[in-house]
């Protein structure tokens, strides 16, 4: 078969390489400074755009697709993409990206946003955990094994993330909103935590690690020892006042993108495995 792929980060060069090693052409716009520097002989740089759309049924896109709601996201490229220009194209067409602007919605597109499906949102929870771990064990000066690490958020991410520290022999501490999760943390072995009673643990955390997208350490922050290392790992806006972090000084590393900043090729194999079940099931009806 044919795809196309306009713009992305890594995991989106893997996913072209990995299509292509399968013998498929694979046809790119806003991936060139990779391409130009990684020749491929199954990976065609298309000229513009529309090049790029008319020579595949499957378009595929950034995982989040823009960062400013105009352009398509492109680090490896200098041009500029616009989101709108490329929307005119896609008539008949099946879309695959991340966080799709509504505008995309209508009968001639089908779309696949990566983001809403259940499944990929799970399997890129493990990259994102890993290489939480990786961050984690760069930046302290003492072994993950007996630290008392705080993670806020029991959700897809904070599940995997207990489950691993914990088996380097980690004294885990997790905080959650709902009475069941704050239940299940103490079942599986974890210290429960209730957001408003951060403060009061505070001071013995080695590591905090957020998952929440909706900030909740603010005047907590005071509370915490001045060589903790917090790692907010949640969408934007985040779980952490960074204004207030930083007037604490206290080291704060946003770490954004990590599946496809860490582990691109995980990333790219679990988006594949969309792709091909999507197409599977196209073929069957």
């Amino acid at each position: 078969m044919n795809i196309s792929m306009i713009g992305g980060d890594l995991r989106i060069v893997r996913l072209a390489e990995l299509y292509s090693k399968e013998g498929n052409k694979v046809y790119t716009y806003g991936l060139e400074e990779y391409f130009n520097e990684n020749k491929n002989n199954n990976v065609i740089i298309c000229s513009n755009e529309k090049e790029a759309v008319d020579k595949s049924e499957i378009i595929v896109s950034g995982v989040p697709i823009s960062k400013d709601g105009i352009h398509i996201s492109a680090p490896y490229s200098k041009k500029e993409i616009n989101l709108d220009d490329v929307k005119k194209l896609l008539n008949n067409k099946v879309f695959v990206a991340g966080n799709i602007p509504t505008e995309f919605y209508n009968e001639s597109i089908k779309n696949i946003d990566l983001l809403k499906i259940e499944e990929l949102t799970i399997l890129n929870a493990i990259p994102t955990a890993e290489g939480t771990i990786k961050i984690i064990i760069e930046q302290m000066e003492q072994t993950i094994h007996e630290s008392k690490i705080l993670i806020c958020g029991y959700g897809r991410i904070g599940k995997i993330l207990c489950k691993r520290l914990s088996s380097f022999g980690a004294n885990i501490y997790c905080a959650a909103r709902r009475d069941s999760d704050l239940a299940w943390i103490r079942e599986a072995g974890y210290f429960p935590v209730r957001y408003s009673e951060i403060k009061k643990y505070a001071a013995a955390i080695d590591v905090v690690i957020n998952t929440v997208p909706v900030t909740i350490l603010k005047e907590e922050l005071k509370s915490f020892k001045n060589d903790v290392l917090i790692i907010d790992v949640a969408s934007n806006p985040g779980g952490i006042d960074k204004e207030k972090a930083k007037d604490l000084k206290l080291k704060v590393i946003t770490a954004l993108g990590i599946p496809g900043k860490e582990m691109p090729i995980s990333a790219a194999s679990y988006i594949k495995e969309i792709i091909d079940k999507t197409r599977k099931e196209s073929e069957i009806k």
